[in-house]
């Protein structure tokens, strides 16, 4: 005998949560699965934990480079496991948002077991049966493991199984120059570790602007990070207590990197297991879905990493409110990405909205860029964080395409281009806020005026070329 809701959602991550805790208040009757704990990903593994460390890298990072702000500069003693408990006391304290409790209270029955799909409308959970008019996939995504020789063998860390950990390694090779690859060089880098990073790309950070890449490496290569692009890992092997990597070019040449470790940040993969018997599409490992988040299979839905899009934790939650919409009111409002940002979590941070410059000119043809550089902007100065900028990239009519900060809080500051990109302001709409003084906000403001500043200097370029000619 089955056990009967209205949805059944299956994860108990960002996205199943928002949708449960969505469904369950407005009435329906709710049944949230997860196999290890809610919160998923981002509060055990990933964003949490990760920006925990971040912050300690930084202040070992501040402290050593002191003297800038007239204190006398010191080597702090690090301790790894002091900064892993530190890192895992934030995490419990974050960790009560995702109590079970909190969301039973709402009528969600949470079930902990593994799920699978037993047909289009019905989950088996341990044995136990249930089934649903919806069910919804917000099983999230893992670390793919690259098919590299002997790497399995030997073993690797990745962003959770490290967390695990109460010490650092002398060495590493991290193998993927992406967002967390890079993240985690940083940091690594910071509390001490000799750091090499292994990306197949031509460019670390691919997705990125050309001048953020550009500042990013450079920032890295200053503090020791040594970068291999261009170079893909093809065996590991261990050989008195290192692990060597043997890496290659597209051309063949080939080189060695001996290491403690091996770090994987080379890709994401869907965590798909188990819903083979429901005749789902699939999209390489993540399940297909259409703009509504429906998948092939009517009334049967995903949202968040497991239909692998934009795998962020806010993206996560926006597609989750798009779902219990289209899942149960008449009507569908297609999901749209045109105004999600990102951030990167290096010091300094990378702010991402929109398209980057060399996107602009492809689509665009004509563009215009407006950059003012932290070194011009007095907040920055008198923090000691005068390294970065804020850049627009603009249509010929002052329409913001894409911006793109690298500064301190550049995941807050790009906030202000957000709402203004999403309301359809124009760049010079932004040159005539009031930012208080002194701030960083003053960035987004000077790099608005550049676009009077270029209008006037090309009106008045034209009148002097007018004047020559009537003059002749």
């Amino acid at each position: 005998m089955s056990d009967s809701y209205d949805v059944v959602v299956i994860g108990g991550g960002t996205a199943g949560l928002v949708t449960a805790s969505g469904c369950a208040r407005l009435g329906r009757r709710v049944a949230l699965i997860e196999r290890a704990a809610l919160g998923g990903d981002c509060l055990w593994t990933g964003c949490v934990p990760t920006k925990a460390l971040v912050a300690s890298a930084k202040l070992l990072h501040q402290t050593r480079h002191a003297d800038a702000f007239g204190l006398e500069a010191a080597e702090p003693r690090v301790t790894p496991k002091s900064i892993m408990e530190s890192m895992r006391e934030r995490r419990r304290l974050i960790s009560h948002h995702d109590d079970p409790e909190k969301f039973r209270k709402l009528g969600i029955d949470v079930i902990e077991g593994n799920a699978t799909l037993a047909a289009a409308n019905v989950v088996d959970v341990d044995g136990r049966e249930l089934t649903a008019k919806d069910i919804v996939l917000a099983t999230g995504s893992r670390t793919a493991v690259p098919p590299v020789d002997g790497l399995e063998e030997h073993g690797y860390l990745d962003h959770a199984t490290f967390l695990d950990r109460d010490d650092f390694p002398h060495s590493i090779v991290i193998l993927g120059g992406g967002p967390i690859g890079i993240e985690f060089a940083q940091m690594f880098r910071r509390f001490g570790c000799d750091v090499v990073v292994v990306e197949m790309l031509d460019e670390i950070i691919s997705k990125e602007d050309a001048d953020v890449i550009a500042a990013v490496r450079a920032i890295l290569r200053e503090e020791g990070v040594e970068i291999r692009t261009g170079w893909g890992a093809k065996s590991v092997r261990v050989e008195n207590g290192k692990k060597v990597v043997r890496i290659e070019t597209k051309s063949g040449e080939s080189a060695e990197l001996r290491a403690d470790e091996v770090f994987v940040a080379s890709g994401r993969r869907g965590n798909t297991e188990g819903f083979e018997k429901a005749g789902l599409k699939m999209n390489k490992s993540y399940v297909a879905v259409d703009k509504y988040l429906q998948t092939s299979v009517p009334r049967v839905w995903a949202c968040g990493d497991v239909h692998g899009g934009l795998q962020f934790t806010h993206v996560a939650a926006y597609e989750a409110v798009k779902l219990v919409r289209n899942m149960l009111f008449p009507g569908k409002s297609a999901v749209s990405y045109e105004h999600v940002p990102w951030a990167l979590y290096t010091d300094p941070e990378v702010g991402h909205i929109g398209m980057t410059e060399s996107e602009a000119r492809e689509r665009l043809g004509d563009v215009r860029v407006y950059r003012v550089d932290m070194d011009d902007v007095d907040r920055a100065v008198v923090d000691r964080a005068a390294r970065g900028f804020v850049k627009f990239v603009c249509d010929k009519r002052g329409r913001i395409a894409g911006a793109h900060a690298l500064c301190t809080h550049a995941s807050t500051l790009i906030e202000e281009i957000v709402v203004a990109r999403k309301n359809g302001m124009k760049i010079g709409q932004l040159a005539s806020l009031v930012s208080s003084y002194p701030s960083l906000a003053d960035a987004v403001q000077k790099g608005a005026a550049l676009y009077y500043q270029n209008l006037a200097g090309g009106w008045l370029g034209g009148l002097a070329r007018r004047i020559a000619n009537w003059s002749q």
